[in-house]
C-alpha cells in the first residue's frame, strides 16, 4: 500500500480547519504526527486525536465522512495517559489550519508511546524510528517520564518485549 504523504496530511487539516464555525485544538500524535513530522513513512488511515476528537468536530458527521472518502483518513483518538508525563510541554506546533489550531506530540513522546502497544505495526514503526532517536536519548526519556506506564503490569511486559526486540537488550529501568 502506498505511504501517506505529509502533505496529504496537511491538506486534510486545512480542508477539517476551512469549514469549522468554530475555533478548535487538536493535539495529534501516532503515525500521523510522525508522518508530517517527517520520522516515518508509511500508510496510515488514522489521524490520532490526543484524549478526543473536539465537539465542534465530533458534530460534522457529513464533512468527516466525505473527507474519509476523498483523503483515505479518519480522525481517530487515544487515551493521554498512554504518553509520557509532561508530553504537553514537549508539544510542536503545527500551524492553523483557517480557525484549526493543530499540534503534534514530540516524537520522542510518540515513540515511548508506542514501546507500551502490542500491536505489530507499532512494534515496525518502532524498529524505523529507533535509529533516528538513539536508544540513550530514549532509555533516559523513559526512566524520566514513563514510570506510570512502567507501574502497569500489563504495560510493562509489552514494553520489555518491544524493547527487547528493537535494541537487543533488556528494558534500561
Amino acid at each position: 500500500m502506498e505511504a501517506t504523504r505529509p502533505d496529504v496530511v496537511l491538506q486534510f487539516l486545512r480542508e477539517v480547519g476551512s469549514h469549522l464555525k468554530r475555533p478548535a485544538t487538536l493535539f495529534i500524535g501516532g503515525s500521523a504526527a510522525l508522518i508530517v513530522l517527517g520520522k516515518l513513512s508509511r500508510h496510515t488511515e488514522d489521524i490520532d486525536v490526543v484524549d478526543e476528537v473536539p465537539e465542534e468536530l465530533r458534530q460534522e458527521h457529513d464533512l468527516l465522512h466525505r473527507l474519509a472518502g476523498r483523503y483515505g483518513l479518519h480522525l481517530a483518538h487515544f487515551q493521554s495517559h498512554y504518553l509520557p508525563s509532561g508530553w504537553q510541554e514537549r508539544v510542536q506546533s503545527l500551524g492553523r489550519f483557517g480557525i484549526l489550531e493543530v499540534h503534534a506530540v514530540d516524537p520522542h513522546d510518540i515513540f515511548l508511546s508506542k514501546l507500551f502497544s502490542p500491536r505489530e505495526k507499532d512494534l515496525d514503526d518502532l524498529r524505523m524510528l529507533a535509529p533516528q532517536f538513539g536508544r540513550d536519548v530514549l532509555a533516559e526519556r523513559l526512566r524520566r517520564d514513563a514510570a506510570a506506564l512502567i507501574g502497569e503490569e500489563r504495560l510493562a511486559r509489552v514494553a520489555e518485549r518491544n524493547w527487547y526486540v528493537v535494541f537487543g537488550e533488556p528494558l534500561p529501568m
